[in-house]
């Protein structure tokens, strides 16, 4: 059976095709390997995928070599058609020299081996230009970032503040379980100090001046780095709550104020990949006024962790409360996603 396509296909076609497809591969899978070693990955990817995609990218890589020998190979041994052996409405044959994939007659009847096949090179180009895109957006340093700001301070809520004072630390620290934890000391100036610890945890500094007058400071410990998904599963967890209160915690976050001296620091967790972040928050208490700190500002927070229950509320909110407003610091973004 016959066909017509008009003097045969070119070579220029198929092979334009051919390297077209081995160069925008081998620059995908370059452009996975780039993203792997410039730690590009962590801000659309959770880590345990990072080092996958950089053996999917090598073993594309290996790929698109075979086939690029595999195409050199096939075009020095591509004879050149002419005028009289292929013809428009031409018979195929076996010694009818078509590129590879086209029906050459071989092993059956010539007439039945043509079938019909088309030149339209449109929706090559097509494909080319969508494997193309995440090429042009790495070019372009992207993903650079997470989330927006906007975005992120939307999904860290709208939370009211629990307007703990000063206060409260005098409160705790006239709990009738309090125990003394360090003798009583007179300063020269006759100011009398003393360290306590309270049921929950709490290690509060009792200043008694000479003019009766009495002051309580909160006692950081050290510190260690917590992070917010073990604060937020011990918010449900009775005997979690009870091993951690009072316990000094490190953390790092984005800043979204709720009044003069509370703020939320909150942080997303990745699971898998960046569309299924969710937010997880900390609310924290300073005994001082927050004035230099704006919205979405990456800062360090130390303090002594709490569990209390928001007004209206039956769960519990983990909370820190800070010691002193040099608790807080600016810090470089390391990651913005915690896993």
């Amino acid at each position: 059976m016959a066909h017509s396509h008009s003097g045969c296909q070119s070579p220029r076609d198929y092979f334009t095709e051919q390297l077209l497809t081995i160069l925008v591969c081998g620059a995908l899978a370059f452009v996975g390997i780039q993203m792997y070693m410039q730690d590009m990955l962590r801000h659309i990817l959770a880590p345990q995928f990072h080092f996958p995609v950089l053996i999917g990218s090598i073993a594309v890589l290996v790929l698109v070599a075979f086939r690029a020998i595999a195409v050199w190979r096939e075009a020095g041994e591509l004879q050149p058609l002419n005028d009289m052996n292929c013809q428009e409405n031409h018979v195929h044959s076996a010694t009818c020299n078509h590129l590879p994939g086209l029906p050459d007659g071989s092993g059956g009847d010539p007439n039945l081996a043509d079938d019909g096949h088309s030149h339209d090179m449109s929706w090559m180009f097509a494909r080319m230009l969508i494997l193309v895109f995440p090429i042009a957006l790495f070019a372009l340093g992207v993903p650079n970032t997470g989330f927006s700001k906007g975005k992120q301070l939307d999904a860290a809520g709208k939370d009211t503040a629990l307007n703990m004072s000063p206060k409260a630390i005098e409160e705790a620290a006239k709990d009738t379980t309090t125990v003394e934890i360090k003798p009583l000391e007179v300063q020269p100036d006759g100011t009398k100090v003393r360290e306590l610890k309270t049921a929950k945890g709490l290690k509060i500094r009792e200043i008694v001046s000479t003019s009766g007058d009495t002051k309580y400071v909160l006692i950081p410990g050290e510190g260690a780095e917590f992070s917010f998904n073990a604060l937020t599963e011990a918010a449900f967890d009775a005997d979690k709550r009870k091993a951690l209160e009072g316990q000094t915690a490190i953390m790092q976050g984005r800043f979204k104020r709720l009044g003069d001296k509370e703020f939320t620091l909150f942080r997303l967790k990745m699971t898998c990949c960046g569309p299924d972040a969710v937010t997880l928050k900390v609310r924290i208490i300073a005994p001082q006024a927050v004035g230099e700190f704006a919205d979405f500002d990456w800062v360090q927070v130390k303090g002594v962790i709490q569990f209390i229950k928001a007004p209206g509320q039956e769960r519990y909110t983990p909370v820190l409360v800070l010691s002193d407003i040099t608790d807080i610091t600016r810090q470089p973004i390391k990651n913005e996603y915690e896993f």
